[in-house]
């Protein structure tokens, strides 16, 4: 085996999680450690595993003024590979750039932190070089530059790394930092590229140079669903590249939906709620998980759901459901997709005010029509005034106000018309 060592990025130790109210104390708890734990889960795959080195592609804390308990967190935790002859290489990102990082700590002489201009760094085993890694910080969180082309290959045959925060391509969910493309990366002539910035894990490209973010390694709000964690890599004599994505977060997030057809009564609801939990669970892999419920579909139950103050019983009900699972399961909220039965595409097809509001929504809903209803609900999250409280919108979310729009229209234009 040539090297053997672990990709991470996006650490954002001490980052709060977003979008959660009414959270129980136990919940609470579970939460604020999380990316401290999910750092810690890091640290042992690298002992267990006895690798070489480990990357961090920059984001290792959540904000420029890096809170003492993160950084001495993330020191003990490269301190423990020190002790195992493990080295470690870190950039810093767009939220923790250099001149955010904080003076007076010291580090282990085993970790690298590269700085504001490409560094290169040969590790060696044995006293036998067998790679070599660059890289380069952020030096401030608006960092626009395309710093993919400031690296270039060493005249080597040593297996080369890169190790850089950046933005290769467009992702709506992030801004842009450092924006680059396969092309500057490529041209480089490295063999493996480390990314960090981008919070879900995605391979770009399977052959060399393999190119790869990590993502994050703790979801911290619902748009953050599903598995979270680091790169295992394994290179071997000749060059050839293995990885294995291994989970490191210690709370998930995930969505959940139910439907109300052929639901009856409440206590068909509440067995159906019951059910999405056991689900939930059941995906989480023996975590706690933090979930958003979206029930859907036409049925009786659709009226029951949409009487003033019932939906946040029910929220109350299912909360005290999922904290009797262990591990337990929050639902941070439930959201209504739901249609009272009514034939809407046969309603649609009127030549009245309420075929012609179906139409137009149904018009807003397409893919042409969703691009302008994204820009007339952007201007109001846009607000001075509320822009502060509010992320920027998905796509899930601009469907689910249309939907929403919808529901509202036939309850309070058609009611239990047919």
């Amino acid at each position: 085996m040539l090297l053997k060592f672990v990709h991470a990025a996006d650490l954002h130790i001490d980052s709060p999680f977003v979008g959660l109210s009414k959270v129980d104390d136990e919940i609470a708890e579970s939460l604020r450690k999380a990316t401290f734990c999910a750092f810690d889960n890091i640290v042992e795959l690298c002992l267990r595993e006895e690798v070489d080195f480990l990357l961090v592609a920059g984001d290792v804390y959540d904000g420029e003024d890096l809170s003492l308990p993160a950084q001495l967190r993330f020191r003990r935790g490269l301190e423990r590979l020190s002790e195992a002859g493990i080295k470690s290489y870190i950039v810093h990102g767009n939220h923790d750039p250099l001149k955010g990082r904080r003076k007076g700590l010291k580090w282990p002489a085993s970790a690298h932190f590269f700085g504001g201009k490409v560094g290169s760094e040969v590790f060696e085993r044995d006293g036998e070089a067998k790679a070599i890694i660059h890289g380069i910080s952020f030096v401030k969180s608006k960092t626009e530059e395309n710093l993919a082309r400031r690296f270039e290959r060493m005249d080597s045959p040593l297996f080369q790394i890169g190790l850089l925060h950046c933005s290769v391509g467009s992702h709506s969910e992030h801004e842009l930092y450092a924006a680059c493309g396969m092309s500057d990366l490529t041209a480089a002539g490295l063999d493996y590229w480390a990314l960090g910035h981008i919070h879900k894990m995605e391979v770009l490209s399977a052959h060399r140079p393999r190119i790869a973010y990590s993502g994050n390694t703790q979801g911290r709000h619902i748009n953050e669903s599903g598995p979270r964690g680091c790169f295992l890599v394994s290179v071997d004599d000749g060059g050839e590249i293995e990885s294995e994505f291994c989970p490191t977060d210690v709370v998930r997030w995930g969505k959940q939906s139910l439907s109300i057809e052929g639901i009856e009564d409440e206590d068909g609801l509440l067995s159906g709620f019951q059910d999405s939990l056991s689900a939930v669970q059941k995906a989480s892999d023996g975590r706690p998980a933090i979930c958003r419920l979206i029930v859907s579909g036409r049925g009786p139950m659709h009226q029951e759901l949409q009487r003033p103050g019932q939906l946040e019983q029910y929220l109350d009900e299912v909360r005290h459901m999922g904290l009797a699972l262990s591990p337990f399961v929050w639902p941070e909220s439930i959201r209504l997709k739901t249609s009272p039965e009514i034939d809407i595409e046969q309603r649609m097809k009127a030549e009245d005010v309420v075929g012609d509001c179906l139409r137009i929504l149904r018009d807003l809903g397409a893919e042409d029509g969703k691009t302008k209803a994204t820009e007339w609900l952007s201007d109001a999250v846009d607000h001075a005034g509320v822009s502060k409280y509010l992320e920027a919108l998905s796509d899930e979310d601009v469907d689910e106000v249309v939907n929403t729009a919808q529901s509202l229209l036939l309850d309070e234009l058609v009611g239990d018309e047919p």
